[in-house]
């Protein structure tokens, strides 16, 4: 999986506040990353590292 620029990962924390608020707990902001993350070219074979590291990442940033 290509890396995502610092932009691309403030604009899917932007669209998951968007269409969920900003009250996620982590399970349900995960699955919502995940759903956004089904059109990223390349993630279908991206490692569950490099997953779990984008998720707590954009985690943080969501409540900024």
């Amino acid at each position: 999986m290509k890396s995502l620029t610092t932009e691309q990962k403030q604009e899917m924390v932007e669209i998951i506040k968007e269409e969920y608020g900003n009250a996620l707990d982590f399970d349900e902001f995960t699955n919502a990353l995940l759903g956004l993350l089904e059109d990223v070219p390349g993630f279908e074979t991206a490692k569950e590292s490099t997953i779990n590291n984008l998720t707590q990442t954009l985690w943080s940033q969501y409540h900024d």
